[in-house]
This record gives structure tokens, sequence and C-alpha cells, in this order.
């Protein structure tokens, strides 16, 4: 019998002094698709919204995420871990990430307009600041906090400061959707917390979780079974599942582990950008010099709080 321990896997990492900078424009890439997926979600969640109910949609996306996750794992040879702890993480991440936000903003939409439900979940990477500072090693600071605020405006550019009235009323349909971030930004740090299994297994387990989660309310609120769907809904549930919750939390997780919860929360003030791009180009609505404006203060907000200055070397880690 061989007791040796097994050799460490092998990766394929860029090295020398470039290194950091190669590191960190895959970090920029990474969150630029991972921001044009879930800014095209809104397009997907229309069409199946044609013949599905929004709980049964959610089901629908987020069983076909697990299942395509799930298969790629095994495919890659991983096997998923079997102690409670490691699934008591699984279980909130896909509380927090998937059920209870997707849940809450279906359900608060209902009552407040789209602007203002883009205003009120861009204040995700406002409620991770304090909660990565808190729980992680990703902490605050003034850099940090000035880019934060820059993004938020540009949002608030973007869909029209006019979407700020909104505040005024409706307050429980905007409760939900600040529910929603908030569940976002504890998903965050729930999700650094997960770093000893591979990223394709925290993301298939915590699919798996939710699944079960949200098909078991589909059937106490809804009657999934009765659904007829259309088409054009099978061809939004697809994207959705594959791409939106498969694709999309393989690329969350990772950028989670190496760029900290701060950086991943700021794909939610390009999502918004890339859904009125897609509006523009693939829904004929008009293009207006203010949407400009926003997108260029959106990512002027992302580089100061994102980009590391020159000659600063992050903190050894302990033990180093």
């Amino acid at each position: 019998m061989n007791d040796r321990p097994a050799a460490p896997p092998v990766t394929i990492a860029p090295t020398g002094p470039s290194a950091p900078y190669v590191a960190r424009a895959a970090d920029y890439l990474t969150l630029l698709l991972l921001a044009l997926i879930w800014g095209s979600s809104f397009l997907f969640i229309e069409f199946g919204l044609r013949s599905l109910t929004p709980i049964t949609l959610t089901a629908s996306r987020i069983t076909l995420g697990a299942l395509v996750l799930v298969a790629a794992a095994r495919i890659m040879g991983h096997k998923f871990p079997r102690d409670a702890r490691h699934w008591r993480h699984f279980f909130l991440l896909g509380l927090f990430g998937h059920v209870l936000p997707f849940s809450l903003i279906s359900t608060g939409q209902v009552h407040i307009d789209s602007g203002l439900a883009a205003v009120l979940i861009a204040t995700v990477p406002l409620l991770t600041l304090p909660l990565a500072h808190a729980f992680t090693d990703d902490k605050i600071n003034a850099r940090k906090l000035i880019g934060v605020l820059l993004g938020f405006a540009g949002i608030v550019l973007l869909v029209g400061p006019d979407a700020l009235g909104g505040l005024s009323g409706h307050f429980w349909g905007q409760l939900m959707i600040v529910g929603a971030a908030l569940c976002f930004s504890i998903a965050m740090v729930v999700a650094r917390r997960i770093r000893d299994v591979p990223s394709l297994v925290a993301t298939g387990a915590s699919a798996v979780c939710s699944t079960v989660m949200i098909v078991t309310l589909a059937f106490i609120f809804e009657t999934p079974l009765a659904l007829e769907p259309a088409l054009v809904s099978i061809l939004g549930i697809l994207p959705l599942g594959i791409l939106s919750t498969g694709l999309a939390m393989l690329l969350y997780f990772r950028l989670n582990a190496t760029a900290g919860p701060n950086f991943v929360a700021g794909n939610n003030y390009i999502a918004p950008a890339i859904g009125v791009t897609w509006g523009v180009l693939l829904l004929g609505e008009p293009f207006t010099w203010r949407a400009v404006a926003a997108f260029a203060v959106i990512l002027a907000g992302i580089v100061i709080a994102t980009v590391r200055l020159p000659g600063r070397r992050p903190a050894p880690a302990p033990g180093e």
C-alpha cells in the first residue's frame, strides 16, 4: 500500500514580474464576462415569463444550472464532500445566493418599476463593504468606498434620477429589493469562506441545495405541472440555466476566491449597463448620451475601487 501523500495538482499560472498584472487583467475580463451574462438575464427572464410563473421559472433555471454544474464536476473527476460543515456552507450559499434574492426580486418588481429596482439592487457593493470587512480578509479602505459610491452614482444617472422619486411609496416592494441585495452580499461573504474545495464542487453543491429549496417552494405556492411552457419560454430557460446560473456561478466563485467579495460586487454596476445595451440593440429602446456618461462614471468607480497602486504589496498571509 502506498502511504505517500498525493502530489499537489499542477497549475499553469503566469510567472515573472508581469505575473500580477496578467492575473489582474484576467480578473477584470472575468468580471466583465460575469456582468455580461447576468446583464443578459433580464432579457431571458422576460421570455421565460411569457408562459411560466415566477417561482417555477426560477426553479427551472436553478435545476438546469445544477445539472450542468454537477455533470461538469463529475466529468472533471471531482468528488463532493460528505461532512456536515461543508454542506452547511453550501446550503447557506444556495439560500442567500439564489433562492431568497431571486424570489424577493420577482415579487418586489410587482410593486415597483425596473428603474427603481436597478438602483436598489445596485446597493449590493455598498452592503458588501462592511460585511466583507467584518468577516473576510477583503478590508474596506477610503479608495474602495469612494469607488463604490461613484459606481452607485453612475447607476442613478443610468436609470435616471427620477427613479429615486419612487422611494416615497411601495415600501414593501422596495424593502424586498434591498433584502435581495443584502442576500447577494451575504452570499459573497459565505462563498469567500469556502476555500478548501474546488470552485466547481462548491458551485455544484450549492446549486443542488438551491434546487431542493426552490422546487419545494414552487410546488407549495404554484402549480408547475399544470403549466404549458411556450417555445419562447423554453428558449429563455436554456440560457438562464446554462449560462446565467451554471457558467455564471462558476465564474462568480473563481473570481470571489482570487479577487474578493468587494471586487465581485462591482458586477452589480456593470450588469444594469449591459441590460440597457441589450435593450438598445435588440429591443429598439432609445440610445441616450446620458447612458454613455453613466457607463463612464460606473467604469471609473470600478477602477478606483479595485485597481492596486504600483509599489503596494498585499499583506503576507498568516504563517508567511
